[in-house]
């Protein structure tokens, strides 16, 4: 009995990862932009 690997789950899994680990990045980078722009200016 051979399981069938559900490739839209893994797609779905793997879209949701990588739109969270963007966001996360970007927020991270734009806190520390905007750090930046408050201590030079």
């Amino acid at each position: 009995m051979k399981r069938k690997l559900d490739t839209n789950k893994i797609y779905k899994f793997i879209g949701q990862a990588v739109v969270y680990s963007t966001l996360y990045i970007s927020s991270v980078v734009f806190t520390y932009w905007a750090f930046l722009q408050g201590t030079t200016y």
